[in-house]
């Protein structure tokens, strides 16, 4: 119970990602849509088990608390930084222009396939990003409160999995309501080619809003 309670916060930060979430969606629009979508959580989750494993029995963590931008473990100036490029970066792609009409990675995905699929939430969820302080948080605490081999692999299982709720939610609405959701996916295939980098793009800028804030306080303070 100690390592649920103290993991849950790492699960709620690091499942809120809308980037990986779109991609689903996107992916529920195509010739294959429970497969594709599936393959692409199971590689998402695969690379955090794989790499969970290697965190838990080869590389050592520092504690959890090091994977706090507000614990005061971390340099206000880099905190700072950080939060500043992240906005930076959420300007620059809410200011890029719309794709061209069949350019969109939206329609490019129609045609893809589960291993693909796979092979992509297996990239994606490698590719440098903030999830990484959230995945070393959770891991370290499971390091610090969970008993044994056992107990710290089941742990990761149960981390890994809660993970997936937010890829996980899009799928269980399409397969309980599919004639409903396909006509609610197809208008938003279209909204998500016109403004799907602009909600990226927002999410981002308030990401990297927090973390300036946070930073700026530590300064001040």
């Amino acid at each position: 119970m100690d390592t649920l309670a103290s993991i849950w916060p790492f699960v709620v930060a690091g499942s809120i990602l809308p980037t990986w979430t779109i991609v689903v969606i996107a992916l529920l629009s195509t010739a294959r849509p429970v497969a594709n979508a599936t393959a692409f959580i199971l590689g998402n989750a695969a690379f955090r088990m794989a790499l969970g494993l290697v965190i838990l029995f080869v590389v050592p963590l520092p504690d959890s608390d090091s994977f706090r931008l507000d614990s005061g473990a971390w340099d206000a100036r880099f905190v700072v930084t950080f939060g500043i490029a992240l906005c930076a970066l959420a300007a620059w792609i809410w200011t890029r222009p719309i794709a061209e009409e069949g350019s969109s990675w939206v329609e490019r995905a129609e045609n893809i396939r589960p291993r693909t699929a796979f092979v992509g939430g297996i990239l994606m969820t490698a590719s440098p990003g903030v999830q990484y302080a959230y995945l070393l948080g959770g891991l370290a605490v499971i390091l610090e409160t969970a008993a044994g081999d056992v107990g710290r692999v089941t742990s990761l299982l149960v981390f890994v999995v809660a993970l997936q709720w937010m890829l996980a939610t899009p799928v269980a609405i399409y397969l309980v309501f599919r004639d409903a959701s396909t006509r609610v996916l197809e208008r938003m295939k279209g909204w998500l080619k016109a403004h799907g980098h602009r909600l990226i793009a927002g999410v981002l800028g308030l990401a990297g809003t927090y973390v300036t804030v946070t930073g700026i306080v530590q300064l001040l303070g």
